[in-house]
C-alpha cells in the first residue's frame, strides 16, 4: 500500500528537507503529490488531489495549520503537524489523532508517523464492525458511550458535541473527524461539514432548502450537497 501526501510549509527549507527524506527514504510508502509555501493555494490542491496524508507546518503566517484544518474538516485526509514548538506539537495531539513532527524532523519519528499512517488507512481498518462502546473524554473523566445511543454528532472548531438518546448531551475537546474515524462509516454518515450521523436514528428527509433530516429526537440536521444524493438513496432503501 503507497500512500500519497502533501506538504504545506511557509519556509522552502522545510519542506525541501521533508520532501528530500520521504523521496529518499519513503518512496515505497509515500508518494509527495504536491508541496506549498502557500496555505490558501494548498487547500485549494488538497481537494482537488485528495492526499491521505498532510504534512503542516502550524505556525505560517496569514493562516495557521490550526486555522487551515477547519477548511477541510470535510476531508478524510490524516494531518500530520511539523512544528518547532512543543507548545504547538501539544495543541496538535488536542486536536488532530494523526500526530505531529518536532522541527528539525528525526528520521525515527518520521517513520513512526508514516507506519501509524499506514496501519490506519489499512483497508481492514475501515471493514471492521462498528464498536459497541467508544470512550469519551469529558471534565469528570471518561465514559464510555452506547454507540447506538449516539443520534449525532455537532462540530464546533475543535471541539464536539455528542447528542444522545435521552435528552443527553456530551461536550469533548475532539474534532468530528477523530469520532467519524472512532465511529466507523458503517452506522454513521457524514452529512454536512459539520454533522455526522447515526443512520439509525433518521426519522425523515425535508427536501426543503438543501435538504434537512429530522433525527429521532425531532433536531433538525442539514445536508451539504455532497451527500445529498447518497442520504436519499439510503431513505429509498429503507422503503
Amino acid at each position: 500500500m503507497k500512500l500519497t501526501a502533501a506538504i504545506i510549509d511557509d519556509e522552502i527549507h522545510a519542506i525541501e528537507t521533508l520532501r528530500y527524506d520521504l523521496d529518499e527514504n519513503h518512496r515505497n510508502d509515500v508518494k509527495v503529490l504536491f508541496s506549498t509555501t502557500n496555505p490558501v493555494e494548498g487547500v485549494k490542491r488538497i481537494r482537488t488531489d485528495k492526499p491521505d496524508l498532510l504534512f503542516l507546518d502550524v505556525d505560517m503566517p496569514g493562516l495557521t495549520g490550526l486555522e487551515l484544518i477547519q477548511l477541510i474538516d470535510d476531508l478524510p485526509v490524516r494531518i500530520i503537524f511539523t512544528t518547532a514548538h512543543t507548545e504547538y506539537a501539544i495543541k496538535a495531539v488536542e486536536t488532530v489523532a494523526s500526530g505531529y513532527l518536532l522541527k528539525p524532523v528525526q528520521p525515527d519519528d518520521l517513520q513512526r508517523v508514516i507506519e501509524k499512517a499506514m496501519d490506519t488507512l489499512k483497508p481492514a481498518a475501515f471493514e471492521t464492525p462498528v464498536k459497541d462502546k467508544i470512550p469519551v473524554c469529558d471534565n469528570d473523566g471518561i465514559e464510555l458511550v452506547p454507540c447506538a445511543d449516539i443520534i449525532y454528532c455537532k462540530s464546533d472548531s475543535n471541539y464536539c458535541t455528542l447528542v444522545l438518546y435521552g435528552k443527553r448531551r456530551i461536550t469533548a475537546s475532539k474534532t468530528l473527524k477523530h469520532f467519524e474515524e472512532l465511529l466507523g462509516h458503517d452506522q454513521f454518515i457524514r452529512v454536512h461539514k459539520s454533522f455526522l450521523i447515526n443512520r439509525n436514528h433518521i426519522k425523515k428527509y425535508l427536501r426543503k432548502g438543501g435538504g434537512e433530516l429530522v433525527m429521532s429526537n425531532n433536531d433538525v440536521v442539514p445536508l451539504s450537497r455532497n451527500t445529498r444524493e447518497e442520504i436519499v438513496k439510503l431513505i429509498q432503501s429503507f422503503l
